[in-house]
């Protein structure tokens, strides 16, 4: 429970809660055409990309959970050999969409 706890709280900093909370920051950026959920450049962020940083965050925590229960069902291959496969899926597809919306930030 304890470790549950920490895991959280490191994915609510990593994610950008700590700057969430003291800033405050809109989440949708007004615009004459189209609404923009991200600023550009490094220095701010808006709420929707802080959102999108923690549920990318779950998704590998929970990814790397998956590969660690693979290896435990030794006696269970078929199961063991699908958990690691849908682990390294969301372990990958996390770190592309957050790649993916650095990218669009930094550009």
């Amino acid at each position: 429970m304890i470790t549950l706890l920490l895991v959280a709280f490191v994915i609510f900093v990593l994610g950008g809660g700590i700057y969430d909370i003291m800033e405050n920051p809109p989440s949708i950026l007004p615009s004459s055409s189209n609404p923009i959920f991200y600023y550009q450049g490094m220095s701010e962020q808006t709420l929707n990309e802080s959102a999108y940083f923690i549920i990318f965050l779950i998704m590998s925590v929970s990814g790397g959970y998956l590969i660690l229960m693979s290896s435990r069902m030794g006696y269970r291959p078929r199961e063991a050999k699908m958990l690691l496969l849908f682990g390294i899926a969301m372990m990958l597809i996390a770190t592309t969409f957050s790649e993916v919306v650095l990218n669009k930030k930094i550009s």
